[in-house]
């Protein structure tokens, strides 16, 4: 046996970091709701309510309405009466459409396409399952069966994950594909002992996959988080809002970021209890008065630095990004490492700064996430996104002869041609995420 000692610097975040980039990564909704809970449980915590109360949602699609009249460029928060004319609920029967619609881009599909889109979308079930013939929805849209199952393949590769699928083992088993956590016995636990494992007979599950039953437990516990119902949320209460985090106006030849954040405001030190601290003769009360009191602070500077880190972060994107929010151009391929470089901050605070929060512009409304584009080939004009690969392939293969179609080799090579360098395991990969058959299938013999 011997003893060695060893020195290591080792860098570990404070329980202070934790909660602040917790509070970097929520969207406006789930700030709102920890601000409230805070508000209950801290007496140095307090908050006024204004006359438009809550009201801070705006719909994914709403219409961008009339523009600051001000002219002047800047950030600032949304506090308008004229950003708040346009609060209202999303109709229920839109909500759903317009979150998935959200995130295709309209410029990579025909009409026919994306009327087909709207269709699929209302034939969902309460659960998010598509349980419809994919030949009856072609009959009844008048569009090719082959077309239907392209766009279903689409559709279901959007959030929530499961989305589109034909049933619940369907639902699970993409869900777990989605998170890249899935195994063949994971698989086979799904496909052959659904109920098996809804009538806890483990014991079974263990001898017919001759694995221990440790192991059934801990995937019976994998299988539990999944979401058998994948629109739970979207039908509940009387209205949903789709709250947009930051906003985008231009005005003039000047852009301005507006985060919509103005409640925020409502909250401040409660003055009642801070005079009660400070005149107070008892030191447990002044200890417990303090600690509240640092905590209040603590969540306000917090909350202050992810505003900054957000407009921060966002002036980045508007710089790479100009041209798709000025003229509706293609994506410039751009990395959360690129942006993260230009505001000079870490990557994973770019990750955390952009998670579930919505970016609306005058031509619409974004996931933020949706804009960050890896280039996957370098052009002579810049590098190539596969957005624009995907395009590239979907008008070769529109005009292609159907009587002898392109194999995937044959698709990478007229992309060559148009000095986009991509391999032919690539073109297959983007040709399925486009819901396109090989070419073997797609082959005509009239």
């Amino acid at each position: 046996m011997n003893l060695n000692l060893t020195l290591q610097q080792r860098q570990q975040m404070s329980q202070a970091q934790i909660q602040s980039l917790e509070i970097l990564a929520m969207d406006s909704i789930e700030l709102n709701q920890f601000l409230k809970t805070e508000y209950l449980e801290n007496p140095l915590l307090d908050h006024n309510e204004e006359p438009y109360g809550d009201s801070i949602a705006e719909p994914l699609s709403a219409y961008y309405g009339t523009q600051n009249s001000s002219g002047a460029a800047g950030f600032s928060s949304v506090d308008d009466d004229d950003d708040h004319s346009r609060d209202f609920a999303a109709p229920k029967e839109n909500l759903l459409r317009d979150y998935l619609l959200s995130q295709l881009d309209s410029r990579l599909y025909s009409r026919q396409e994306w009327g087909l889109f709207i269709y699929l979308i209302e034939c969902l079930d309460d659960n998010g399952l598509f349980t419809m013939p994919a030949k009856e929805a072609a009959e009844k849209t008048g569009a090719s069966e082959s077309l239907v199952r392209q766009c279903l393949v689409t559709l279901q590769q959007l959030e929530p994950y499961g989305i589109f699928s034909a049933d619940l083992k369907d639902c699970l088993l993409r869900q777990l594909d989605a998170l890249d956590i899935n195994t063949e016995i994971l698989t086979l636990m799904i496909r052959c002992h659904l109920q098996d494992i809804a009538d806890g007979k483990i014991s079974n599950i263990s001898r017919n996959l001759h694995i221990p039953t440790v192991e059934v437990r801990k995937n019976i516990e994998l299988i539990a988080r999944l979401n058998p119902h994948p629109l739970s949320g979207f039908h509940s209460g009387e209205n949903s809002f789709i709250i947009p985090d930051i906003i985008l106006k231009k005005e003039s030849s000047d852009w301005s970021i507006q985060l919509n954040d103005s409640w925020i405001e409502n909250y401040q030190v409660n003055d009642y209890y801070l005079k009660m601290m400070e005149t107070s003769t008892d030191p447990d009360l002044i200890t417990y008065f303090k600690s509240k009191l640092t905590r209040v602070q603590f969540i306000l500077d917090s909350i202050e630095q992810r505003r900054k880190t957000v407009i921060s972060i966002t002036n980045v994107i508007l710089d790479i990004q100009l041209d798709y929010f000025e003229h509706h151009a293609s994506l410039v391929p751009m990395t959360m490492s690129d942006v993260a470089e230009k505001a000079g901050i870490h990557t994973s605070t770019v990750s955390r700064a952009v998670k579930g929060k919505y970016l609306q512009y005058p031509g619409g409304s974004i996931f933020m996430k949706n804009l960050f584009t890896a280039p996957v080939s370098s052009h002579e004009q810049g590098n190539i996104t596969s957005a624009l690969v995907k395009q590239y392939i979907k008008e070769y293969i529109a005009a292609e002869n159907k009587k002898k179609p392109y194999s995937d080799q044959a698709l990478a090579k007229l992309l060559e041609n148009q000095d986009i360098k991509v391999s032919r395991r690539a073109v297959a990969k983007y040709r399925e995420e486009l819901g396109i058959k090989g070419s073997f299938d797609r082959r005509s013999y009239q």
